[in-house]
């Protein structure tokens, strides 16, 4: 499998970066949300982008969730990453 590098930055707050291994045909996105924000989070994208979204965790009620906002307006981007060497 080979390895990803997903980082998200927030506009005018931080930055957050995680490396993952995944299938090819994987949803990488939502991997690396549940794994920096938690299993019950997921990533929504800003209406006509290809790089902007925002992560949202799932609350409440499935059947009237009342998701909350986990992030503001977030850019995304997702590149393949190189192993990092080992230290003898």
């Amino acid at each position: 499998m080979p390895l990803y590098r997903v980082v998200f930055e927030e506009q005018g707050g931080y930055r957050v970066a995680c490396r993952m291994r995944a299938a090819m045909d994987a949803n990488h996105l939502a991997l690396a949300v549940q794994k920096l924000w938690g299993a019950s989070c997921y990533w929504v994208w800003v209406p006509g982008s290809d790089t902007e979204g925002r992560v949202y965790e799932r609350r409440g009620d499935p059947e009237a969730p009342e998701d909350r906002a986990r992030t503001g307006p977030t850019t995304v981007e997702i590149a393949p990453a190189q192993r990092r060497p080992r230290v003898p």
